[in-house]
């Protein structure tokens, strides 16, 4: 599989004037950062790739999952992310946020409530 077919483009449609903004953009001034993952020197010993709860594949390049967490970034790092979809309204964790700037990753946040809907 090409290292090309990972990579995953979005674009945010401009909002009209005077219309409340649907999503912010978080970005960080990133070190440059080698994207590779060279996992052919690794062994059993040394791969920890877990994959965060509920972790599948959309389409060619785009995945989603549940909240991961720090046992989930050599994972994630797998995959060379380009951006990530956040739907929570609470802050994004410190520790995501790192490994974000760390990698080169977008990160995208649209602050969806919840709501628990119960049928009678």
């Amino acid at each position: 599989m090409k290292e090309d077919s990972y990579n995953t483009k979005l674009s945010i449609n401009q909002q009209p004037a005077g219309s409340q903004q649907m999503c912010r953009t978080i970005e960080e001034d990133a070190l440059a950062v080698d994207h590779h993952v060279d996992m052919s020197s690794s062994t059993s010993d040394d791969l920890n790739l877990i994959p965060p709860l509920n972790f599948a594949m959309v389409d060619n390049g785009i995945f989603r999952s549940g909240f991961p967490d720090s046992a989930n970034f050599s994972f994630l790092q797998t995959l060379k992310l380009t951006s990530i979809i956040y739907l929570c309204p609470e802050p994004y964790p410190e520790a995501n946020t790192e490994f974000l700037k760390f990698n080169g990753i977008k990160l995208f946040q649209f602050g969806i409530e919840s709501y628990k809907v119960t049928l009678s």
